[in-house]
């Protein structure tokens, strides 16, 4: 054989292993999925004492009487609301495990303990999956054609203009899911009222309240795209600076995917996604937990954002109510966004590699 087919053979061989296994839809989308269906499935315990905590209502002190009450109330204290949160959960995975043992003739057939506190702790996380897995494959994949798209002079302008469209869109497209989900973990599995299932729960808000209650709180959630898109521009901002403050030297081998960091390090994905997070959840924090109180209404007592934000105000605490269930939301979110980031970068650039 001459070196000139040799040559040609090895030119045709890598034009051939260099066409990309994936597109950057496709990548953008794998990596979002990725990191969507990793952080719900670490972080969706603490998702629900967080709307537990959000949706639970605060007396509010009218006469001596109620204000000596109110100081010997546990929930009224934010780390104490949280251990009677998880008090009154252990309590449901108890009495599950003791109905189903008098249901069970044969020792055999008895159901774990431990198998009832899973299913207590993960209550709603089939439609917290689907929500979080379509909607972070959604986002990351429009956010990424926006850029594209809108491509200004200004970085600035592109991160929030970009990131505000596509959770826009996801927004909207995942609603009902997120209405769904607020519903099923709101109570526990043997509570008055809870659903069943997904399927229960679509049959009875579609029976009880229409098509219309899918996009309940969805215009509160239009403030969380902006707080996602803060946290986007934040988070872009970080990357950036830290892109071009990095060292030559600093190009060494990650200790996560174990080759040689081609973007950032596991440790600088952490910082900025950590500050990114924290900053716009303090600045937009509040429309959680109206969207929450809207999404979880069922009875016409609110109707509307300021019926809801008035009684928040003036009934149970003022400001305060705003930030009802923060703790616990900071302790969620930050590993959340952590591991989300984390994921969806490592994931992106294997699949780019």
């Amino acid at each position: 054989m001459k070196k000139e087919d040799v040559e040609n053979d090895d030119s045709v061989f890598k034009q051939f292993t260099n066409i990309p296994r994936f597109s950057s839809r496709q990548v953008e989308s794998i990596a979002g999925l990725s990191a969507g269906f990793a952080t719900t499935i670490i972080t969706h315990p603490l998702d629900i004492i967080k709307i537990r905590l959000q949706l639970a209502h605060t007396v509010v002190a009218k006469d001596a009487k109620d204000a000596a009450a109110a100081a010997t109330t546990k929930h009224n204290k934010p780390f104490q609301s949280i251990v009677n949160i998880i008090r009154q959960i252990n309590q449901n995975a108890r009495s599950s495990a003791k109905q189903a043992s008098l249901r069970s003739n044969s020792v055999s057939l008895r159901q774990p303990v431990g198998f009832n506190y899973l299913i207590q702790y993960y209550r709603g996380l089939a439609p917290n999956l689907i929500g979080n897995v379509s909607a972070w494959g959604c986002y990351f994949a429009l956010y990424a054609e926006f850029k594209d798209y809108i491509n200004t002079s200004n970085l600035t302008i592109d991160y929030f203009a970009s990131s505000s469209l596509a959770g826009i869109t996801t927004s909207i497209s995942t609603n009902p899911i997120w209405v769904l989900k607020t519903r099923i973990t709101a109570k526990g599995k043997n509570d008055e009222g809870a659903y069943k299932s997904i399927i229960d729960g679509i049959r009875t808000m579609v029976r009880n309240e229409g098509i219309a209650s899918f996009w309940k709180g969805s215009i509160p959630s239009m403030f969380q795209v902006f707080q996602a898109s803060l946290q986007i521009t934040i988070y872009d901002h970080l990357k950036n600076y830290l892109y071009k403050t990095r060292a030559p030297t600093e190009d060494v081998p990650d200790p996560v995917v174990g080759a040689v960091a081609t973007s950032l390090s596991t440790t600088q994905y952490l910082y900025t996604s950590a500050t990114s997070k924290i900053i716009s959840t303090l600045i937009m924090y509040p429309t959680q937990v109206v969207k929450s109180r809207l999404q979880n209404n069922s009875q016409s007592r609110h109707t509307s954002i300021m019926q809801v934000v008035r009684n928040l105000y003036f009934h149970e605490g003022g400001v305060a109510a705003f930030y009802k269930g923060l703790s616990a939301n900071i302790v969620r979110v930050v590993p959340a966004t952590c591991i989300t980031f984390v994921v969806y970068e490592h994931v992106k650039r294997i699949l780019i590699d």
